[in-house]
């Protein structure tokens, strides 16, 4: 199990399909991952409490169409160094 304690992150990304690439490659590999997706224009919690997003007040100009959404991949710290050896051949 991977636990926020024995945890190390090894990809972040703004592409899905870049994302699902790794993964499936780390699926094919045998190694236990986890995620975490992010989006970007979403309220945080205190703008919550204030009212609304930045994307409420400002809309999404000047904003990456692309990079909306955060993704990050992690493995267990042991196996770091194996999961990035395999992603070099990808």
């Amino acid at each position: 199990m991977i636990t926020i304690f024995n945890r190390a992150e090894l990809f972040l990304t703004y592409d899905l399909s870049r994302f699902n690439q790794v993964r499936d490659t780390l699926e094919g590999a045998g190694l236990d991952y986890i995620y975490r997706s992010k989006d970007l224009t979403s309220p945080t919690m205190w703008e919550g409490l204030c009212g609304g997003s930045s994307r409420g007040r400002t809309g999404t100009f000047g904003m990456n169409d692309g990079a909306w959404v955060e993704y990050k991949l992690y493995v267990r710290r042991k196996d770091l160094d194996w999961a990035r050896a395999i992603l070099r051949g990808i």
